[in-house]
């Protein structure tokens, strides 16, 4: 039994480095089975999120959101 499953919060949470980068989806045309089973994890209850961040030699920060395509 997975994680969100059993009840208890799953989360798997994209950093956006390139700053022009505006949504977040996927590589369909890389990885296919990776984008199914990420769409499939986010339909068994495993919260998908993106957030632009910045990244330095002492820490990983995150701003906003980017809203998500699956």
């Amino acid at each position: 039994m997975g994680v969100a499953a059993a009840g208890h919060r799953a989360v798997v949470v994209f950093a956006v480095l390139h700053s022009t980068i505006t949504r977040f989806s996927p590589a369909r045309h890389i990885d296919i089975k990776y984008a199914q089973l990420l769409s499939e994890a986010q339909n068994k209850g495993v919260e998908v999120l993106a957030y632009k961040a910045e990244l330095s030699a002492q820490k990983m920060e995150l701003n906003e959101p980017v809203p998500i395509t699956l």
